[in-house]
Order: C-alpha cells, then structure tokens, then sequence
C-alpha cells in the first residue's frame, strides 16, 4: 500500500500489471463490441449507461487498488470509454485534466472556467479537489509507444496548474513512456502533464477511463456523473 501511494505522489503514476486476466478482459470486449459499432471513437458517461460493464470493471482486485489509494473511496465521478483505432488515428498534445463535469453551474468559490452546454456543465475545479482526485485507465489492449501509450512528464503534477505556452518553450522534466499490456491499468494524477502519440502499428488502443473523488463537492454542486460501486 505505501508503495503504490509513494509512487503516486512522488512521480504522479503507476502502472500495475495483470490486474484482469486475459478471460476478464475478453468478455470486456465482447461487451464493448456492440458499443463499438455505434460509438466508434468512444462514449462518455460510459459506465452509467452499461451496468453489464460496470458488473466486470469492479473486480475485487480493482477495488482493493481503489482502497489503497483513497479507503473511503467507493465512487466513481466520470467514465469515458476511448477507443482509439487504426482508421481514426489523431495525437493529443501535451495537457492536465483540469475540469470536472457537474449537473449544473452554482456560485461556488474557487470554481471557474464555467462551460455549460446542453450535455453537461464544465468547470474547473479549486486545486484542492485537482490535487484529490485520481484516474484509473484500464487497458483492454496492449497499449505501446507505437499504438498511442501515454506519455507523461514525470512529476510534474507538483506544479499546480501549468502555463502551457511557458512550458512548451522549455520543456522542462523527464519524459516517461506508459507503455500498459492487455489487462492492466494505469494509475494518475489528473495535473500529471500528459500527451499520446498517432498510432504507428495499425493495433487499437481500448482503454476504459476512470476517475475518483472520495468527498461530497461544496456547497449544493453535484456531480453530472456519480456511480457507487460496493
């Protein structure tokens, strides 16, 4: 437990191996199969719409991850099903995840950036809440620098919210490679700077992203996307 909350904090990530075996993660795919079809790039809100998901993510091994990092953490804030296939390739460049969805705008201090639209309400949050929050990213494929593997700047979660343009001129940090095998997961932290490459193998990159906050928002905000899991 210490190592894996060490490693967190200290470097931003972790990546942990084998945390569903290769039969979990075939019926994964069978049931993302159909989704697939109608969602070809990905669907957010993913496992509030599919309970048949949700049933296989929370393995016991996957909570027992969850309990380590947060022990009053039993739900989930947002889903987001990616998938990242060889005929819609595209790179994302380097950014933190610094905005949270919730129900609807409210006069809360600390928040800003509001950014309400007919599907969801976007807003960044106070970095007390960016600097709680984790992300779980379950790998359904073999995820390598040559199919899209995120690439993160070691640390650099340490850094509060980065002026982009000021970074990108020096591009200070140790650049790391999350290369993930079919099965496993990473863990990070949403202010780790983080980027992904085109896909250069003409292999998918599924992946099932998850992210976490263990305390009730302030004032009347709520989530747009809550889902507790036992």
């Amino acid at each position: 437990m210490m190592e894996l909350l060490s490693q967190l904090n200290i470097k931003g990530f972790k990546i942990i191996e084998s945390i569903y075996t290769q039969n979990e993660i075939r019926d994964l795919l069978n049931l993302v199969g159909p989704i697939d079809e109608k969602h070809k790039f990905g669907l957010r809100e993913f496992l509030k719409d599919h309970p048949t998901v949700t049933a296989r993510v929370f393995t016991p091994k996957l909570k027992e991850i969850i309990r380590q990092i947060s022990p009053n953490c039993d739900k989930v804030i947002k889903s987001i099903y990616f998938n990242k296939p060889p005929v819609a390739n595209w790179s994302v460049a380097w950014h933190q995840d610094l905005t949270i969805n919730v129900a609807e705008k409210q006069d809360v201090p600390g928040f800003k950036n509001w950014r309400p639209n007919p599907e969801r309400t976007v807003v960044q949050p106070s970095m007390d809440i960016l600097q709680r929050m984790f992300t779980i990213r379950i790998h359904l494929d073999t995820c390598t620098i040559e199919n899209g593997a995120l690439r993160v700047i070691e640390g650099s979660h340490y850094n509060g919210v980065i002026n982009m343009k000021e970074w990108m001129d020096q591009r200070k940090g140790v650049e790391r490679i999350c290369e993930v095998k079919s099965g496993g997961i990473l863990i990070m932290k949403p202010l780790l700077l983080h980027a992904s490459k085109r896909t250069e193998n003409k292999k998918s990159r599924r992946v099932i992203h998850l992210e976490f906050y263990d305390q009730k928002l302030p004032g009347s905000l709520e989530w747009k996307e809550e889902l507790t899991f036992k």
